[in-house]
């Protein structure tokens, strides 16, 4: 099976941090790479990167991570030969990880369930009115990939005013697109709601071989005994490397405080979340009654 990784990254820093470093080192185990980042960074940054991917670059776009996706298909066409692939994959660092090997993952998706599926992902959203593939890691057959409408797709992708408007135009949007085009698809995990991000703890056992990074801000930072159970059984490497960049994005103090063991601290940031959200909710309903 022949594969290639189309990367989205960001970094607010325009670094190339070492769990990026450790998540597209992983990846390049199982077919080749190709990195975009949505920020500026300079040479010496992504040289981090030279022997891990077969191309890397960096540059403000604005188009999130579909932006980058569109930009490393493109740079593909012009220098690959992509009908040698048999899987592309899209890939992005919103999640650290992995922390699991991720042959049986890959093994799991292209398998197809019982039928072999033209498209899969690591997660599926079964949203009521727009269920989709989650776009952080998702991939496709040649039939889907090599495809005029696949193309004509990526080659669309353009700059949203909001980030929500680009999540329904381009992550429910392809899985809508893939539909009408009869493609079967299958998941690994089927997730409704936020669950990605709030179940850390319980999806990590359940083999989810990554963690939302957003889940060291989230509920005002009360994921944090969640969070540390799966760095206290993850490997060394995979551990260092992400710690080194939570301490660098939001601080060593604030990452410190997240993965305390004090279960009075842990009480009382659960308790400015749940009084948070309680607030927030009388707001919005006294705000509906006057209008």
């Amino acid at each position: 099976m022949k594969r290639l990784f189309l990367f989205a990254g960001y970094d607010a820093e325009g670094v190339v941090g070492p769990s990026l470093i450790y998540y597209v080192s992983a990846l390049s185990g199982y077919g080749d790479v190709i990195v975009v980042m949505d920020n500026d960074s300079s040479p010496e940054e992504m040289r981090k990167l030279s022997g891990l991917v077969l191309h890397a670059e960096a540059g403000r776009h604005g188009e999130y991570d579909f932006g980058s996706y569109k930009r490393a298909f493109m740079w593909a066409e012009a220098a690959l030969r992509l009908e040698d692939y048999d899987v592309c994959y899209l890939v992005n660092d919103s999640v650290f990880g992995p922390f699991r090997e991720l042959g049986e993952y890959f093994a799991g998706m292209e398998s197809g369930g019982k039928d072999r599926a033209d498209a899969f992902s690591m997660v599926f959203n079964p949203h009521r009115q727009s269920p989709h593939m989650q776009s952080w890691f998702m991939g496709f057959r040649k039939d889907v990939f090599a495809a005029a409408w696949f193309r004509d797709f990526l080659h669309g992708i353009s700059r949203q005013p909001s980030k929500e408007m680009v999540c329904s135009l381009y992550e429910t949007g392809l899985s809508a697109l893939l539909g009408l085009h009869g493609c079967r698809m299958h998941y690994l995990y089927e997730l409704k709601g936020r669950r990605i991000y709030n179940d850390v703890r319980k999806l990590y056992r359940k083999g989810m071989p990554f963690v939302k990074k957003s889940a060291f801000t989230r509920h005002a930072g009360s994921l944090g005994a969640q969070v540390r159970y799966v760095l206290d059984h993850a490997d060394s490497n995979v551990r260092e490397a992400v710690m080194e960049d939570a301490c660098r994005l939001w601080g060593r103090e604030y990452v410190s405080a997240f993965l305390t063991y004090d279960p009075f601290r842990i009480l009382s940031r659960t308790a400015s979340y749940v009084i948070g959200k309680l607030l927030n909710l009388r707001k919005k309903r006294i705000t509906g009654a006057c209008e």
